[in-house]
């Protein structure tokens, strides 16, 4: 086994005995967290596939569905290791402006960024909660073409993809009172890639953070 596993593996064992309860009772540990003690913060890794669903007179309807992942850390740079485990699944339906399309051609005549958004379809089952968007807080999103594709696979127009960044956010409310958040508010931001092939069909991989908190009223 190599060096660079075993270090893995070492970092995960460490990290998982390192968090729980146990090890924090018996030695003694007190960790950092400058957040306000009423804030939960919970980090996933979603993977969703995609393809056109559908368009309205402005947008491109884009279908996704998968599933969320707990996530290990290494505890010295914060850097994401990988997953662990499902802890859930997410859904929901993407608009996309047709200027997406260009994506298929010439990115340099492309605006550094083009909006996205999501529908109020969208759900996220983690922790045995729910969580829905807000009416009237919208995912707001850009994707990144100033900075070019994070990946290029393929050699022809029928193998060819590519991985394009993206980011977005909104406000959710945790809606089914069950679960590990139940009943809780907050935002949820996606950070990652969306690789897609030329008929558009498309892979989604967000690194998300929930924030969230219990309403005062």
């Amino acid at each position: 086994m190599k060096k660079s596993l075993l270090a893995a593996l070492a970092v995960v064992s460490a990290a998982s005995f390192m968090s729980s309860t146990a090890f924090a009772g018996k030695y003694g540990m007190d960790l950092p967290n400058p957040n306000p003690e009423a804030l939960t913060v919970v980090n996933s890794i979603s993977e969703v596939n995609g393809a056109v669903g559908g368009m309205t007179e402005t947008a491109i309807l884009y279908p996704i569905a998968g599933t969320v992942n707990a996530t290990v850390t290494n505890m010295k740079t914060g850097e994401t290791l990988g997953t662990v485990s499902q802890t859930g699944d997410i859904s929901a339906t993407v608009e996309f402006p047709f200027s997406f399309m260009g994506l298929m051609g010439d990115w340099s005549v492309l605006p550094a960024t083009l909006p996205w958004t999501m529908q109020n379809d969208f759900t996220m089952n983690i922790g045995g909660s729910t969580f829905n968007i807000i009416p009237g807080a919208d995912l707001t999103g850009r994707a990144f073409i100033a900075t070019g594709p994070a990946e290029v696979t393929g050699t022809t127009p029928e193998d060819m993809t590519m991985a394009l960044r993206m980011a977005g956010c909104a406000g959710v409310a945790e809606t089914s009172g069950e679960g590990d958040y139940a009943g809780q508010v907050g935002s949820i931001c996606m950070n990652g890639t969306f690789t897609f092939d030329m008929a558009f069909n498309g892979v989604g991989v967000s690194n998300c953070t929930l924030a969230l908190h219990t309403p005062l009223q």
